[in-house]
């Protein structure tokens, strides 16, 4: 029969991540071998104990295909080019392989299956070992990249905690659309409800977004005639259409109407930062927000305006509440500086290069940050 390898794979269940395939050609003189078993029958301590001795006691070769080629291939065909890959990868070629299952494969190689083979076969359970631990090491380094879905415990597979994320937060690029549960989902998520979202500014936006495109389809309004002077307002709206560009985000943009913004607070124009003056201009842009909202027939409306630790999210609650009712449109009850929305908001900041004005943007709070000599554009200090 000449040289015999023993094959296996890891990952043909999970809704998530690649399939893995090891063909290992097993030294059966370790002293180990009596504990190399199913790696399903090990603890993931004696697993990757066992990893790293069976790697240094045969040949091997690992076979990986992704998420993506399984949803064009469908399993089966997957887990052959995973077994093709990972005799590939094996320095010496074996002349039979020894396979774990029932399928039929189109190999290079002769072979034979054999059912339950991982618990009869040392090969073959080597190689279920290999497989096993290699994935999921993969899945604990992109669970890094993807923390909200918690890859790094159920390694992609379907249990009460993955539903409850991927219901929460939707498809990632890493899930397998062909398979019944995650299409479904994915199905679902295509019809997220609607929401119109008033932004003050990018600085502020970027979190907002971030937080809240995971639930709605969202959209962008920029309504901000109190912005003074004019190249503030340009400087502002063009980096909303830079953002809105790279999250591929509609973006509205309302009337620039200075005169008819001062005429609104004139009798409040010598109230101080974030009293009467700035109430009447949230429950503007607001008012604006929900009308145009239900004009275009969106579910939700809210603003980015409390992102700011400045703003008080009472304020901006109860303007939305009454509007939700005028309106019936519904509005989304969420104070954005919370859980380090704010914080979150200048790292992004950072990474788009986007600037963070030391003013609200009126040229009331202009006249007091210059009276406090903070007029500047300075990245690191808090905006209101």
């Amino acid at each position: 029969m000449g040289i015999v390898a023993g094959v296996d794979e890891a990952g043909r269940g999970p809704w998530a991540g690649p399939v893995v395939a090891a063909c290992v050609i097993l030294n059966t003189d370790i002293e180990n071998l009596d504990e190399i078993n199913d790696s399903k029958q090990l603890s993931e301590k004696k697993r990757e104990k066992l990893y790293e001795i069976i790697k240094s006691n045969s040949t091997y070769g690992i076979g990986v295909v992704s998420n993506k080629e399984i949803d064009k291939l469908g399993i089966v065909k997957a887990t052959e080019l995973a077994i093709k890959r990972a005799i590939e990868h094996i320095k010496t070629k074996p002349s039979f392989l020894l396979i774990d299952g029932r399928d039929n494969f189109t190999l290079p190689i002769k072979y034979k299956t054999i059912i339950k083979g991982d618990s009869k076969i040392k090969s073959i359970a080597a190689a279920s070992i290999l497989a096993k631990v290699w994935r999921d090491r993969y899945m604990k380094l992109v669970a890094d990249i993807y923390p909200e879905y918690g890859f790094e415990k159920h390694k992609g597979y379907g249990t009460e905690k993955h539903i409850e994320n991927l219901k929460k937060y939707g498809v990632c690029d890493l899930h397998r659309l062909s398979y019944k549960p995650v299409a479904k989902i994915a199905q679902n998520e295509s019809k997220k409800p609607r929401l119109l979202l008033h932004a003050c500014c990018a600085p502020c936006a970027t979190s907002v977004i971030e937080r809240l495109k995971t639930r709605y389809e969202l959209e962008l309004f920029f309504f901000n005639p109190n912005i003074h002077p004019k190249k503030e307002y340009q400087a502002r709206l063009d980096e909303i259409k830079k953002l809105c560009g790279f999250h591929k985000i509609k973006l509205h943009i309302g009337q620039y109407d200075v005169k008819k913004w001062l005429q609104m607070v004139k009798i409040y124009k010598n109230s101080k930062e974030g009293e009467k003056r700035c109430t009447i201009c949230y429950a503007l842009r607001m008012f604006e927000t929900a009308k145009l909202g239900l004009e275009l027939n969106f579910d939700y409306f809210t603003t980015t305006l409390s992102v700011s630790p400045l703003k008080k999210y009472d304020k901006i609650q109860k303007i939305g509440k009454t509007l939700s009712k005028k309106f019936n449109i519904k509005f989304e009850e969420e104070d954005f500086k919370k859980k380090d929305g704010f914080k979150r908001s200048v790292e992004l900041s950072k990474q788009f290069n986007f600037y963070r004005q030391n003013y609200c943007g009126c040229i009331y709070s202009l006249l007091e940050s210059k009276k406090r000599g903070v007029y500047e554009r300075d990245t690191d200090k808090k905006t209101d």
